[in-house]
């Protein structure tokens, strides 16, 4: 059939194909985005990849001990290597909903020992504007000190408590998780909120024997630090602004 009915056919064919196409881009799953997406990180099985996701036994993801902080220090580019695609691997929906927060505060303890501040603001919002946010709660964060290193708990413990801080510093500012921006009173008073708390174990961990340098100091830091819990448990830790992006 030719002429203009026929072009008709092919428009709507076109539009039928295209519908097709973006239906499931925009479904909860996203599964053809996430193929996009472990493809464009460079996974040789992006299928079975994405069939491992949907495996549901168990539903977390796994979430090992991180490396001691003195081997990260000494070891950067390991984590570099590690975490080069987390940022994309953090769009799947199916990765995401399978991540923990316990998962998370190690990739971020692992790019702050190893002084990589483009990485650590990255979790650090990933943190922040994860779509559950009653289950990402950085009070019920796990102490990991059954299982060994005293300095990595120690830093752990610091991280956690700057977390939090810069956590109510977005919600001085009117910044809510999932939710719009909450502007302050007319004199510049913040909007009343409730302040994340640490979890307990994190205010018994104890101060260290020797020093543990995690990076240099500037000069300008120093009277910073008087209360910082870097200080207090016996940490060097220079300037750590990559957790207060916005």
């Amino acid at each position: 059939m030719d002429g203009p009915v026929a072009h008709s056919r092919l428009k709507i064919q076109w539009w039928r194909f295209q519908r097709w196409w973006r239906g499931p881009w925009s479904s909860p799953l996203e599964l053809r985005w996430s193929l996009h997406l472990l493809e464009s990180i460079g996974s040789t099985h992006p299928f079975r990849d994405l069939l491992l996701l949907l495996w549901p036994v168990p539903w977390w993801l796994p979430c090992e001990l991180p490396d001691t902080p003195r081997f990260l220090r000494e070891n950067r580019k390991i984590v570099e290597d590690r975490y080069n695609s987390a940022y994309t691997l953090q769009l799947i929906p199916l990765w995401r909903w399978r991540d923990t927060p316990q998962r998370s505060l190690y990739r971020l303890y692992e790019c702050f020992a190893a002084g990589d501040g483009t990485l650590v603001g990255y979790e650090t919002e990933y943190f922040w504007k994860h779509r559950e946010p009653t289950r990402w709660q950085p009070q019920l964060l796990e102490d990991p000190g059954e299982h060994g290193d005293p300095e990595r708990r120690a830093v752990l413990a610091a991280l956690i408590e700057d977390l939090v801080a810069s956590f109510n510093w977005r919600m001085e500012l009117g910044l809510r998780r999932r939710a719009r921006l909450v502007e302050r009173a007319s004199d510049g008073t913040p909007a009343p909120f409730t302040p994340y708390r640490c979890p307990e174990w994190v205010y018994t961990v104890p101060r260290l024997r020797e020093p543990l340098l995690i990076s240099e100091l500037d000069p300008l830091d120093e009277d910073f630090l008087d209360d910082s819990p870097w200080k207090q448990r016996n940490i060097i830790c220079g300037a750590r602004g990559d957790l207060r992006t916005v």
